[in-house]
């Protein structure tokens, strides 16, 4: 047995895993069928090698997150499967026992996947950090915004410098979300737009104002349900609130071709914000995402800070990285933060899984102790956790 990265010769190899174990139906006799010219590159691949034939595979994608209006390196892990005669024997775990550790060294701040159980993933330190809200609204709803500006449909191919322009000033200051100009040779940009919308149903629009600038964009799919019909979007992106209102005209446009308007929404938009009768809002959570610190020393560092100067020690137990199981003191000031190894009595202890909420600013100190969840013990220094420990607006911008 071994775990290694994968070759791209294997690749192929590590998709019909993936036909398997998520239920798909794929062929792959014809070679071209089994690539994707916007896939990910093999060595995004791990793989759990059994007598020189792999069984399991595990992605772990190369991506900049922005954390408290910065970018940091963050390894998002997707694909997920193991072929059911090698289930049983720890291959999940085996290939995270290789690759925490060896993330840290190429200096990834944060890890993020989104679980089949998330009692599964907590074992290996992470937490739940992020939830969408999935609402249905009438279209009728948006009867009541006026048009102005006007949309341009967005088309495989097409220049994304103005989808662009809108997801830079849309990320800028939300936990989680991806930086698609990370990518060379526009890649997360060629993969957003790639979907031929009269095959696929797929439709992406920009919004201009009545200066012409690009403020927002959205990409929905129309679905008929027998007689009626829904929009159901994929993504909205926006640079302000006319942006966001300007975008959401397209439910009033569509509204004598669909009867509703789906969408799974970041947890800090208000969707009672859009109607007028708060009783014709469908909602449920849709606890999606979950969070790892992989280096606790510089997520400290580069996480907000409140104002003033302060300090706090803080007692870090993670088995998987040994450099995360330290003492950790945390000093910070107006003109930044120092965190350093302490033998200082601590403030709090807790497991990196429930400490990755607090950072990404998912929890407050209070809340986080509400949790029936074990890991978390405040010791002292309350007034100052208090402070620190704060809510920031969350959303993982990308499906992996």
């Amino acid at each position: 047995m071994e775990i290694r990265r994968v070759t791209a010769d294997e690749m192929v190899q590590c998709r019909k895993i993936w036909t398997v174990v998520f239920n798909e139906r794929k062929r792959y006799d014809e070679p071209d069928e089994a690539k994707d010219a916007l896939g990910n590159p093999p060595e995004w691949t791990w793989a759990y090698v059994e007598n020189g034939a792999i069984k399991g595979c595990m992605n772990e994608i190369q991506f900049l997150m922005r954390f408290d209006r910065q970018n940091v390196k963050m390894s998002g892990i997707g694909g997920v499967g193991v072929l059911p005669e090698s289930r049983g024997k720890g291959c999940v775990r085996l290939i995270f026992e290789k690759l925490l550790p060896e993330a840290y060294e190429k200096g990834v701040v944060f890890s993020t996947l989104t679980p089949f159980s998330h009692a599964f993933y907590r074992q290996f330190g992470y937490e739940l950090a992020c939830v969408r809200n999935k609402v249905a609204i009438p279209t009728n709803e948006f009867a009541h915004l006026k048009p102005h500006g006007q949309f341009a449909q967005i088309f495989p191919g097409d220049d994304a410098s103005d989808l662009n322009t809108v997801h830079h000033a849309y990320i800028a200051n939300l936990n989680h979300a991806i930086c698609r100009d990370y990518w060379e040779n526009d890649r997360a940009w060629r993969n957003f737009t790639n979907s031929d919308p009269y095959s696929t149903g797929v439709f992406l629009y920009l919004w201009y104002n009545d200066e012409g600038k690009p403020k927002s964009y959205i990409k929905c799919q129309g679905e008929k349900d027998g007689d009626d019909g829904h929009i159901d979007v994929k993504e909205l992106a926006f640079v302000d609130k006319e942006g966001l209102y300007g975008a959401l005209g397209l439910a009033r446009d569509m509204r004598s071709q669909y009867d509703a308007f789906t969408w799974d929404m970041p947890s800090f938009i208000d969707p009672f914000d859009f109607v007028s009768d708060m009783w014709a809002v469908e909602r449920h959570i849709v606890p999606r995402d979950m969070t790892r610190i992989i280096n606790a020393q510089e997520a400290l560092e580069r996480m907000r800070r409140p104002a003033g100067e302060g300090r706090f020690v803080i007692d870090v137990i993670d088995p998987h990285i040994s450099a995360n199981q330290r003492r950790f003191l945390v000093e910070y000031a107006p003109e930044g933060s120092r965190v350093s190894v302490t033998r200082k009595d601590a403030d709090m202890k807790c497991t990196i899984a429930a400490l990755s909420p607090l950072v990404v600013g998912y929890r407050t100190l209070e809340n986080a102790l509400l949790s029936k969840q074990t890991g978390l013990e405040a010791l002292g220094n309350l007034e100052t956790l208090r402070k620190v420990w704060t809510l920031r607006p969350q959303h993982v911008t990308e499906y992996f």
